[in-house]
This record gives C-alpha cells, sequence and structure tokens, in this order.
C-alpha cells in the first residue's frame, strides 16, 4: 500500500483524495492491499510456536483477534512486520509480499518437533480505516471473511482476510456495509497521505531488513516486553534498555516544492544527517508533509532540518 517512490502526491490529487481522507476521519475508508501477502499457520502448536517469533504477544489471542508485530532476526533486525489474525482453526500472518518467501523459510527453521505447519496463503487483504470500520468488518465476517480489529492511525480500524473462493463475496459484503457507514473504497494514494499525516511508518518505504524496530517507533505498537523468550528479544531489549539508537524516524513538514524520496536531509551547518523516505502534500492545504530518517541528535520535535535548499520543522519523533 505504498504511496509513491519519487515525489509527493500533487496539490491537485490531494484534493481528489480530500474526500478518501475525510472518509477516513469520520466513518470508514476500505483500502485493498495487493501489496501483501499471507501465510497460514496450522496445527495444535500453531499460537505457541509463533509466539517464540514474533514480537508481539500471541499467548492470550482468540479467534478474531488480529495482532500488530514484527519478525525480526537474530541480531534485532526487521525481516518483516506481520499483522496476525487467529481465527478458529488457523493463524493467518499478513505480510509484505516482498518478504513472504524469506519469512516463510525463516519460521520453517524453527520448526522441529512443533505441532504446527506454515504454508502460502491465496486470497485478499483489506485495511479499514475509521470509526465507522467495524461495520464493515462484520459484514465480511458474515460473507466468509476473518478479521479483526487493527488501529494503525489512531482513527479506528480493521484488518479484512478473505480466501481466494470468497473474495468476491467478501469485497461486495464490504461495498455495501462501507457505503451504508458513510464511507468510500480508497486507493493506495489516499492510504499514503493518511499514513505519512498519522506519521505511520511503512516497510519497504520507511524502513526495510536493516532496521531496528526503535528506529521507527514500532517498539510502541508492535513490540511486547512482557512476554516470554523470542527470537530477537535479547537485542530489542538491550536497545530498549540503553535508551536510544543512532537513528529515528521523524514526520517533517516542508517549506515549498516537495522534494523526491531519498532527497537529503541536512543540518544548518549543510551537514547530511539522514534522507526523506515519504512524502505527501498535507491534508486541509497545510504544505508538504514528510517522513525521514535522520540522526538521532537531530530528532528533536520543533528542530529545523534543510532538504535541498528549504526548511524542514520537525513535527514529530515516530
Amino acid at each position: 500500500m505504498s504511496m509513491m517512490t519519487n515525489g509527493a502526491t500533487s496539490d491537485s490529487v490531494l484534493g481528489d483524495l480530500a474526500p478518501q481522507l475525510a472518509a477516513a476521519a469520520a466513518s470508514a475508508l476500505v483500502v485493498a492491499s495487493p501489496d501483501h501477502g499471507m501465510l497460514v499457520v496450522t496445527g495444535a502448536d500453531r499460537l505457541t510456536w509463533l509466539n517464540g517469533l514474533v514480537t508481539c504477544e500471541l499467548a492470550n489471542r482468540k479467534p478474531g483477534d488480529a495482532v500488530y508485530g514484527l519478525a525480526v532476526t537474530q541480531k534485532g533486525r526487521i525481516l518483516a512486520d506481520v499483522v496476525v489474525v487467529v481465527g478458529d482453526e488457523e493463524v493467518t500472518l499478513v505480510v509484505p509480499a516482498t518478504q513472504l518467501e524469506e519469512l516463510r523459510a525463516s519460521c520453517e527453521k524453527y520448526l522441529i518437533m512443533e505441532n504446527a505447519e506454515i504454508v502460502a496463503g491465496a486470497g485478499r487483504v483489506s485495511f479499514v480505516h475509521g470509526p465507522g470500520a467495524t461495520s464493515v468488518l462484520a459484514a465480511a465476517r458474515a460473507a466468509g471473511g476473518t478479521g479483526g480489529t487493527l488501529d494503525r492511525t489512531g482513527l479506528g480500524g480493521v484488518v479484512v482476510v478473505a480466501r481466494a473462493d470468497v473474495a468476491d463475496a467478501v469485497d461486495v459484503a464490504m461495498e455495501a456495509a462501507v457505503r451504508n457507514a458513510g464511507g468510500l473504497r480508497g486507493d493506495g494514494q489516499a492510504w499514503g497521505a493518511l499514513r505519512v499525516a498519522r506519521a505511520v511508518p511503512e516497510f519497504g518505504a520507511d524502513f526495510t531488513a536493516a532496521t531496528y524496530p526503535q528506529e521507527v517507533g514500532l517498539e510502541k505498537s508492535a513490540v511486547s516486553f512482557s512476554k516470554g523468550c523470542y527470537l530477537g528479544q535479547e537485542v530489542i531489549c538491550m536497545l530498549e534498555m540503553r535508551g536510544h539508537v543512532k537513528r529515528r524516524l521523524v514526520q517533517m513538514r516542508i517549506e515549498g516544492d516537495a522534494p523526491a524520496r531519498g532527497a537529503v536531509v541536512a543540518d544548518a551547518a549543510g551537514t547530511t544527517v539522514g534522507e526523506v523516505t515519504s512524502v505527501s502534500m498535507a491534508p486541509g492545504g497545510g504544505g508538504v508533509l514528510a517522513l525521514a530518517m535522520v540522526k538521532r541528535p537531530v530528532a528533536e520535535v520543533g528542530g529545523e532540518l534543510r532538504v535541498g535548499t528549504t526548511t524542514a520543522k520537525v513535527l514529530a519523533v515516530v
């Protein structure tokens, strides 16, 4: 569901997106995500086995729950972010499609004596944003879909997973439900503008397999520090106790023209301190917003940086 690769959405395009952004804030915005794939885990030990492989707590989860977490390497770097959807007889992992096979292979290395099996799933994944999202989830479930509450933006939200054999029926049900809620079906551009405005990092754009969770603020939403042991826990806990990492993702407001993704971020002295990772026009005509990965010492709310010849003010440390 990435928004762009080379620059920001133009003012005219953002104007076209305004109804979708308003739907996310006031009712419901349904966004299909072809950039995500699925892994399905079955077997009696499925939850306990997965609980040792992801950063989120799964031990007490029940059917109908959805949890956001991370799969990390032994060195604590993010292999993929995952949405875990718990069903009656299986668990579905919603994963960036680019990481699907690598994550599956990584998990299988740690499948020894457990009663569990992990296979690729087929179907469609949608994310619904906004306070009316739960009614869309109910309709999707009635049509044969699964999913659970998943609020990445602070506006309310759910994830919907539909197997290939029921995907069309689930789409029809969601279309009717979102219309009844006064919402809209959106697109990747709308999600991109929404997530930059809400400072939500995305795998492949703002973080990669070279990133630690604390660099993009995901220790707050995707990591349990009270659960039992899991792969990579020692490094993640050490980083948390140490209190800082070398880089941090920040949200900035940029004066002037929108930069390209990858544009250099500099401090007042002109020293390179990072790069832009995502860009969008701010909703409501508030100029250009961007997410950028910068060195920790300059990641301060209210601080002023430079992108090219323009000023960039740090609005939030993600």
